[in-house]
């Protein structure tokens, strides 16, 4: 005969629910003038918040975008792919696209993709407006 343990769970033992996407990534369409538009980011993108950028960077945009990923602590591949996606939409259409990024795990994945010979990577946020609305 088999003797069955059963467990009993306290608070404590419970595994806590994975904060929402609206939790983990924060992102902001901010009209910078008639030309430029940043989307300021802000948090951790990954396969469950992808979504929220890509959302974001889609419908009419103006000749320029800034993507400023300055305060993303985290990338992955799917948020790499939709910055990708977004970008080659943009030469398409003939827009600029510049992503600000200074986050060490966000720069050494764009740089093992090699993403930075196909969109231009700045460190500070005035740098890419500059560049970016002359281009």
């Amino acid at each position: 005969m088999t003797e069955r343990i059963l467990f009993t769970r306290s608070g404590r033992d419970l595994p806590r629910p994975r904060p929402s996407a609206e939790n983990l990534l924060r992102v902001q369409r901010i009209r910078w003038n008639e030309d430029l538009l940043v989307i300021a980011a802000a948090g951790e993108i990954d396969l469950a918040t992808a979504g929220r950028l890509e959302q974001a960077l889609r419908g009419r945009l103006p000749a320029a975008t800034v993507l400023d990923l300055s305060e993303v602590g985290f990338l992955g591949v799917a948020g790499l792919r939709v910055i990708e996606s977004a970008a080659a939409r943009a030469r398409t259409e003939r827009r600029t696209t510049g992503v600000v990024a200074d986050a060490r795990p966000v720069l050494r994945l764009l740089h093992l993709f090699g993403t930075e010979t196909q969109i231009p990577v700045y460190r500070h946020l005035d740098h890419a407006i500059l560049e970016v609305s002359n281009q």
